[in-house]
């Protein structure tokens, strides 16, 4: 009896003791400044976004395989790869390179962007009709947004390059570039979107359209005829421009409408709409209603601000928003749309490894072990482990575009 009364008494005090120890840890969980703190938006400055900017030049291209392409997605913490694969999202990594590259040159950048290129290239078949087009290894389509942004990564390598490309090296980027946009105008629809893929065995072209290529593709053709003086594109645009507008704003917030098909056109949408206003075409009123009427769907319908995972790319659309609304003296628009901006990239930021917010990522600062070349990447959530290639890509544009026109 006196040893059953002696354990009793002891099982009561470590009870005790357990139940004053979590008491004790559990304080600083009860003052709302503790949860506020997991939420404070780092105060951006140049010198943050350029410091981010590098440490993502520094995850791209260490994942650069020796063909040209990119690891898809690792785990930070264990260095595992993850065998899945996109073309649509290889070619876009090869696009915010280019970007990358345009802007912030350095020769190892060049090198890498002439390596994404030539595995592109080399990845092509002739089809029936005479035409060379890419054919993405391990897979039986071509899906059209591969060949805007493939397209798009020309484009962007192209602007500038005078001083650094002989003569006949420039017109065989030319000459590709024409090459791949001509694919993308025997794509076209007379409904203003682009078909979705073809199919290599049959010869098929899948007349659906795609929110995310009838934006991508846009945008290519708006960046080309801008940037690289393909006016023939020009009719084009102007008769697609409109279709598209209605098909992915009023046609999908009216009843009966699907708002996911905004969300795929969006950032890719806006970006377009912002070379029309910019350059002056026709329906830059147009555009510009409609890119900030999606903005506003944006932050106030789709909640940008309480998504959970990896949003940088709604930033490029905003930042396109942003730019249209100054070009239009629009300065209630700008102070409406750059705080969200500053918002939600100051977010993404602390979800970068080693970026200029890591100490601000409680997640990422306890992991035990952080794998040498997951430096630089970004997350695809904040307490997330997997960097994925397009994240990266998205985050990296948005940095780029914030340099540019908001630091």
């Amino acid at each position: 009896m006196k040893k059953t009364f002696i354990f009793l008494l002891t099982i009561c005090s470590i009870l005790q003791v357990n139940a004053e120890s979590f008491s004790a840890r559990l304080q600083k969980y009860t003052q709302p400044s503790y949860w506020e703190s997991l939420d404070l938006v780092p105060v951006i400055t140049r010198d943050h976004l350029i410091a981010a900017i590098e440490a993502t030049r520094v995850y791209y291209l260490n994942q650069q395989f020796k063909e040209g392409n990119f690891l898809y997605a690792m785990d930070l913490s264990s260095g595992k790869y993850y065998d899945d694969d996109n073309q649509v999202r290889q070619a876009g990594a090869l696009w915010g390179l280019s970007c990358l590259n345009r802007d912030r040159f350095t020769e190892n950048t060049r090198r890498a962007l002439l390596a994404g290129i030539d595995f592109f290239e080399r990845n092509q078949k002739k089809i029936p009709s005479g035409e060379i087009i890419l054919s993405y290894p391990g897979e039986d389509v071509l899906k059209t947004g591969t060949v805007a942004l493939f397209c798009l990564s020309l484009i962007e390598f192209l602007i500038g390059q005078e001083e650094f490309l002989p003569v006949d090296i420039r017109q065989r980027y030319q000459d590709l570039l024409d090459q791949h946009l001509a694919y993308l105008q025997s794509m076209e629809m007379a409904d203003g979107s682009w078909a979705g893929q073809y199919d290599l065995p049959s010869g098929y072209r899948e007349k659906v359209g795609s929110p995310y290529y009838d934006g991508e593709a846009l945008l290519a053709y708006c960046r080309a005829a801008r940037l690289l003086k393909r006016d023939k594109l020009l009719p084009r645009i102007r008769t697609a421009l409109p279709l598209l507008l209605e098909k992915y704003t009023v046609k999908c917030w009216e009843p009966g409408g699907d708002s996911d098909e905004t969300k795929g056109f969006y950032q890719w949408g806006s970006m377009a709409c912002a070379e029309v206003v910019e350059a002056g075409w026709d329906n830059a009123d147009l555009a510009a209603q409609a890119t900030l009427a999606m903005a506003w769907w944006q932050i106030y319908d789709n909640k940008l601000e309480a998504r959970g995972g990896n949003t940088a790319y709604a930033l490029e659309g905003l930042i396109a928003a942003w730019r249209i609304a100054k070009a239009r003296n629009d300065q209630k628009s700008m102070d409406l749309i750059r705080p969200v901006i500053e918002r939600c990239l100051g977010r993404l930021m602390v979800w970068q490894v080693g970026g200029p917010f890591l100490k601000q990522n409680p997640y990422l600062t306890h992991l035990p072990r952080i794998h040498p070349k997951a430096y630089g990447g970004v997350t695809s959530a904040l307490n997330s482990n997997i960097i994925r290639i397009d994240n990266v890509q998205h985050q990296l544009h948005a940095m780029l575009l914030a340099l540019q026109y908001l630091y």
